[in-house]
C-alpha cells in the first residue's frame, strides 16, 4: 500500500476506475497515478500526445511544500498545467507518476485535457461525496 505524499505515512486506498488502479488519500483528498495511468484516463492516442505538451516544469513554486514520490521517496518537481486552468501538481522525476491534490483530477479532466466526457463524469461522481462534504452540501 502507498503512503499519501501530503499527509505523509497515512496509507491511501486503491480506488479501480474503468480498469484502471488510481490511489487515492481518503484524509486530504489528493489522488496519485502512477506512470501512464493518466494517458488511459485521457484515452485515444491522439489525445495523449497533446497531453504530453500540457505540462510545464516550475523554478517558482510560491512557496508550495515539496513532496517525496509514494514509489522511490525522491522529491518530486512541481510542474503546472497549460490550458483553460492551470494547476500546480507534483511529478516524480523519476517517471513513476504524478500526484494531484484533492479536486485537481476532476478540474484537469473537465478542462479541455481532451478526456471523454463519460470518464470526467465517472470521475467526478467517484469524488462527488467528498467535495459535497467540503463545500458543507
Amino acid at each position: 500500500m502507498l503512503q499519501c505524499p501530503a499527509c505523509v505515512k497515512k496509507d491511501m486506498i486503491v480506488l479501480e476506475l474503468e480498469g484502471i488502479e488510481i490511489d487515492h488519500c481518503l484524509a486530504c483528498g489528493g489522488v496519485w497515478l502512477d506512470a501512464g495511468e493518466l494517458e488511459l484516463l485521457i484515452g485515444p492516442s491522439d489525445k495523449v500526445s497533446s497531453l504530453r505538451g500540457a505540462f510545464n516544469d516550475l523554478q517558482d513554486t510560491g512557496g508550495e511544500p515539496s513532496r517525496k514520490c509514494p514509489i522511490c521517496a525522491k522529491f518530486m518537481a512541481k510542474t503546472s498545467t497549460t490550458g483553460a486552468t492551470t494547476l500546480m501538481l507534483d511529478r516524480c522525476p523519476q517517471g513513476h507518476g504524478i500526484w494531484f491534490d484533492d479536486g485537481e483530477l476532476q478540474t484537469f479532466l473537465a478542462c479541455g485535457c481532451g478526456a471523454d466526457e463519460r470518464v470526467v463524469a465517472i470521475v467526478k461522481d467517484v469524488f462527488s461525496a467528498r467535495i459535497s462534504t467540503k463545500k458543507g452540501v
